[in-house]
């Protein structure tokens, strides 16, 4: 069967009236069409009239050891539900370091790789160096916060940031263009009613991670380390006993560093190795993936641990060998076996109702914990701990360019028991956290859905009026 080409005849003052570009994809993307539609609502107006937006100067950094200078996040980081701070950049050399920072009133927008992706600026972004790739974008009537976000999580927006893109391997938006994209504005009150259901989802998600929070800092209280400290630098000896029980492993992080101080904590604790503790921990075998315009969300290893798993591919389950058993199911915990040791790799999730039904990577653990020996909340908060579980979690990885995590190795980390009290407690926290992450999921949801109706009935009426 041959594909007929797109085909399209654009007028030489539409060329000569924008950037001048001359590459078919800028007119043929759908985006392109969607601009002209909005500019002709009655009711829509340009981001630049509603928002400031700006970008600070490009940042050539100076990165430094660990804790020693200003904690710095990537674009990439930003949209993390949980990121961990991997670079610090030497302060002297960090440019109007005060313009780098971000204000939780504000918006950010991807103006560099998959460009017009939004979100809001939660409590784990402030005092953090952010990167220039993100538009600063600041509402001037507070508001329209709550709307403005809806409006621009919505597919249409995201078409519309696209259809300004440029560059060839790597593609970009600039402040100018941000200004021009059109906002459609319905009713004040239609606005407000959206807006407050985006607001609140917003509010939730910084409540759920001071949640999480206090369920780390309560762990590690109890364990006995009350900070993340540095990485002891010098010499370590084992046993060797100890390197033939770790798999003959002769890398020095396997056995000194930040596991080394976890080490002899919890030699002198009561624990568990994980493997008591769970019904099991699965590692699914490769598969060959078939994307297409199927019913089936897919999700990779890097999209599950995003702000609101969104799926930006479906496949085609059947055509896969066991296929059910990839399919995700609320009250599973995942965790990332593939990846850095300073990047998602060992990172765990535990699955709700918003991620039922979509296809998970092979590149994910499933964890399914004993409920009658350990609670969920309490495993997860354990394995996420930025100075317990994670270094008894990353000291398991091997290989080199992309480390692993093999479930025999996962079903040895030992699991302090911390006594019923202190374990509900810790459990209590990282369960509360996970609901309300998952309430604020829901409610995005739903306001995008109505921003996206608003946009449809001002385009259907524009399309109606032709």
């Amino acid at each position: 069967m041959t594909i007929a080409p797109l085909v399209k005849s654009v007028r030489l003052s539409t060329v000569l009236g924008g950037d001048v570009r001359l590459e078919a994809s800028t007119y043929l993307r759908d985006g392109y069409g969607f601009v002209r539609l909005a500019n002709q609502c009655d009711n829509h107006k340009r981001l630049g009239d509603l928002t400031d937006i700006w970008q600070p100067s490009r940042l050539t950094g100076y990165t430094v050891p660990e804790g020693k200078g200003l904690p710095f996040f990537t674009a990439g980081q930003v949209f993390e539900d949980f990121p961990r701070v991997r670079k610090w950049l030497a302060a002297p050399f960090v440019p109007q370091a005060d313009s780098r920072f971000v204000n939780q009133d504000w918006l950010l927008l991807s103006r560099s790789g998959v460009v017009g992706n939004v979100t809001a600026v939660y409590p784990h972004h402030l005092n953090k160096v952010i990167t220039d790739d993100l538009l600063r974008i600041e509402p001037k009537d507070q508001d329209e916060y709550g709307w403005l976000y809806a409006y621009m999580k919505t597919d249409f927006f995201k078409q519309i940031a696209r259809a300004s893109q440029y560059g060839h391997m790597i593609k970009h938006i600039e402040v100018a263009h941000a200004n021009e994209f059109p906002v459609i504005m319905p009713d004040a009150a239609t606005r407000k009613a959206i807006g407050d259901k985006a607001a609140e989802a917003v509010r939730l998600r910084g409540e759920a991670w001071k949640l999480r929070d206090g369920a780390f800092k309560l762990l590690e209280k109890e364990v006995g380390i009350a900070c993340e400290a540095e990485s002891p630098a010098g010499t370590c000896v084992v046993s060797l006993s100890k390197v033939i029980d770790n798999r003959s492993r002769l890398d020095a992080d396997s056995y000194a560093g930040s596991i080394s101080a976890v080490d002899s904590l919890v030699d002198v604790m009561e624990y568990a190795p994980l493997a008591e503790l769970v019904e099991d921990v699965e590692e699914l075998p490769r598969f060959k993936r078939f994307y297409g315009d199927s019913n089936v969300p897919f999700v990779g290893v890097s999209e599950v641990f995003d702000v609101n798993t969104q799926p930006t591919k479906f496949v085609y389950a059947k055509l896969i060998k066991n296929w059910e058993r990839y399919i995700l199911k609320p009250g599973t915990l995942v965790m990332a076996c593939s990846g850095q040791k300073y990047g998602i790799l060992g990172r765990a999730l535990l699955l709700t109702e918003n991620h039922e039904g979509m296809f998970g990577s092979n590149h994910l653990l499933r964890i399914y914990p004993d409920v009658t020996k350990i609670r969920t909340g309490y495993l997860l908060a354990f394995l996420n701990s930025p100075t317990v579980g994670r270094p008894s979690v990353v000291r398991c990885a091997y290989g080199t360019s992309v480390p692993q995590l093999s479930p025999i190795d996962i079903k040895k980390i030992r699991v302090p028991r911390l006594g019923a009290d202190v374990e509900s407690a810790i459990a209590d926290l990282m369960d509360r956290s996970v609901s309300t992450s998952a309430k604020a999921d829901q409610l995005e949801n739903e306001a995008t859905k109505l921003a996206q109706e608003q946009v449809d009935i001002a385009i259907e009426k524009v399309v109606s009026n032709t």
